[in-house]
């Protein structure tokens, strides 16, 4: 990996040298492998020549372009051949049915100035429409599949310039709009460094998964990595996950995976979905890395999943926590390979004040996982207004320093400053604010949540994802869904909880808020202002399924939710009316 400076590089390498090898398998169907599509290194780097060459026959070097290939070969062919042209690819969704969807690939569009989006066959006259209703005239459509491509030999190599962008990863814009992070090809490979350092991964390594490339942890952690490193990946798509979670685990065993992540909500979903015959048939011994991250890691997660397929033979060592985003290119440290996940068991009071205590015999614990040693890279917990470093055991502001973190965002020198540049009240500069919290303790890193969520209740600090846990089992209707909890002034800073609840029956609303409401006083002492149940689905997320907190405390506030059932204090009733709020009789 060390001897070229660009992907371009590397990858035309790789072809020279074991060009028949396996690159990536494609599985539309996991129970149906006669089906699978196969592209060695010598077929992704012809073919990413000839779509190179016919963007270069079009536009300029450095040109934007919006990859909308759902997973497959073509999005390989068709990101990989951007990159030959020397161009940027921007991965984003298949803009279809879902307003939400098709408006924030619009603004992904504009934001980056996107001349050209590569597209399926199949999806090249919606998606014109698609352009035209979003008024985008200046981005040309192009379908590989259906051009007559130039032939690879008429591709020209772009200068190798480890500095020039590889592409911008959007990100997922959980607590604000979506930003393009300026990712080049040097932090690309430094990365794929810090990822072997961190999960002991090499060319041997099977990685596989489901991930939606437009993600960075699909598009790096099961793509891009594996494809630097001289190893195969096999995909499969999105949906057939999430019709069939079996689906998944199939593929692991079918195709000898030791290394397939995913967020914690997915080993939450097979942990419940998953049968036992199912399981009986299945062998994931070699399941290695079974990685956990974007998204905060519960302790009870990696505990039930690893419970779970004790049967099918996985590695107890398998659940692996780790921590990374767009903006450090996708690591910053993760659980050592082979090692358990650590947990620790911590006062929950002092937790509140920001402090980590280890728990004493019979108090009130919170149980926090560890995202791995703070090992690879720089890492700081920085208290967020005076900037001083605090010391092990304090909560506060995770900031990293390393070759992996990224150029910036996209058309926002000002944001690139303040997040990109940052330094500490001593002067050591240099550092990403990366906006969560956290706490450094014994050589670990543990991370609490977002630092624009934290709920600050009666001077304690509460975090949205620990009391969305709690009430998730309060009563059986809520179990299969999700919710948001944030902050409200009614007129006293308090806690606001939605969450999607299948009751059908319209008298059983008020013994499940008041379950909800219950729980949350019991475990964390929270009057909750307001208790607001929804319909499946009705709490906001990510592409990548993060909840999205903020948009929906804005619904919550405008009206904008569609709630089946309100529960909220008088102080909190007075300030949104029944109109705004959705709110039914109690």
């Amino acid at each position: 990996m060390n001897e070229h400076s660009t992907l371009v590089e590397l990858m035309c390498a790789r072809a020279a040298e074991h060009g028949d090898r396996t690159a990536l398998v494609f599985s539309a169907d996991p129970f149906r492998p006669e089906r699978d599509e196969i592209l060695t290194y010598q077929g992704l780097d012809q073919a990413a020549r000839r779509v190179a060459a016919l963007l270069q026959a079009r536009f300029a070097a450095g040109a934007r372009v919006l990859v909308l290939h759902p997973t497959g070969p073509a999005f390989a062919e068709s990101f990989l051949g951007c990159v030959y042209a020397g161009m940027v690819p921007v991965a984003a969704p298949t803009p279809h049915d879902n307003r939400r969807l098709t408006d924030r690939v619009a603004a992904i569009a504009r934001d980056a100035d996107a001349v050209a989006a590569l597209v399926d066959a199949s999806d090249l006259e919606t998606l014109t429409a698609w352009a035209k209703e979003r008024d985008l005239p200046e981005i040309t459509l192009l379908a590989p599949a259906s051009e007559v491509l130039p032939p690879a030999d008429a591709w020209k190599r772009p200068p190798a310039d480890p500095g020039a962008l590889v592409f911008l990863q959007y990100t997922s814009g959980s607590t604000s709009d979506p930003k393009g992070v300026m990712v080049d090809h040097a932090n690309l490979l430094a990365n794929a460094r810090l990822l072997s350092l961190v999960l002991d991964v090499d060319s041997t390594t099977v990685t596989g998964g489901w991930l939606p490339m437009y993600h960075d942890f699909g598009l790096i952690g099961l793509l891009l990595s594996p494809l630097i490193m001289g190893a195969h990946t096999v995909l499969m798509p999105t949906m057939a996950f999430l019709k069939r979670p079996h689906a998944w685990l199939t593929l692991i065993d079918r195709y000898d995976i030791d290394f397939s992540p995913a967020p914690n909500f997915a080993f939450e979903f097979v942990t419940r979905r998953v049968t036992d015959a199912e399981i009986a048939e299945l062998d994931l011994s070699r399941w290695r890395l079974a990685v956990n991250g974007a998204e905060p890691v519960r302790a009870a997660t990696l505990e039930e999943f690893a419970r779970r397929f004790a049967p099918a033979g996985l590695p107890p060592t398998a659940p692996t926590p780790g921590y990374g985003m767009a903006e450090t290119t996708l690591v910053v440290c993760g659980n050592r390979s082979g090692h358990p996940p650590v947990v620790t068991s911590v006062d929950r009071a002092a937790y509140e004040r920001g402090e980590l205590v280890p728990a004493a015999d019979g108090a009130k614990a919170h149980r926090l996982v560890s995202c791995g040693p703070a090992e690879v890279i720089d890492i700081l917990v920085v208290e967020p207004l005076s900037r001083r470093p605090l010391p092990d055991g304090r909560v506060g502001e995770i900031w990293v320093r390393g070759p992996n973190i990224a150029r910036g965002y996209w058309n926002r020198p000002e944001e690139t400053a303040r997040v990109f540049a940052a330094a500490t009240a001593d002067g050591d500069s240099g550092y990403l604010r990366t906006g969560d919290l956290g706490v450094l303790w014994k050589g670990e890193l543990y991370v609490t949540g977002r630092l624009k969520e934290v709920i600050i209740v009666r001077g304690g600090n509460l975090y949205p994802q620990d009391l969305e846990a709690v009430t998730h089992t309060a009563h059986p209707s809520l179990e299969r869904g999700v919710g948001a909890a944030f902050a409200v002034s009614a007129p006293d800073e308090g806690v606001v909880i939605v969450r999607e609840c299948r009751e059908r029956d319209p008298g059983g609303l008020a013994d499940v808020a008041g379950a909800v409401r219950d729980r949350l006083s019991r475990e964390y002492g929270v009057n909750a202002h307001g208790v607001v149940l929804v319909r499946p689905g009705g709490v906001a997320r990510t592409t990548s399924g993060k909840i999205q907190r903020r948009l929906v405390r804005r619904q919550f506030l405008t009206g904008g939710l569609d709630c089946v059932y309100a529960d909220l204090s008088p102080a909190l009733r007075a300030a949104l009316p029944a109109a705004r709020t959705g709110e039914t009789a109690r």
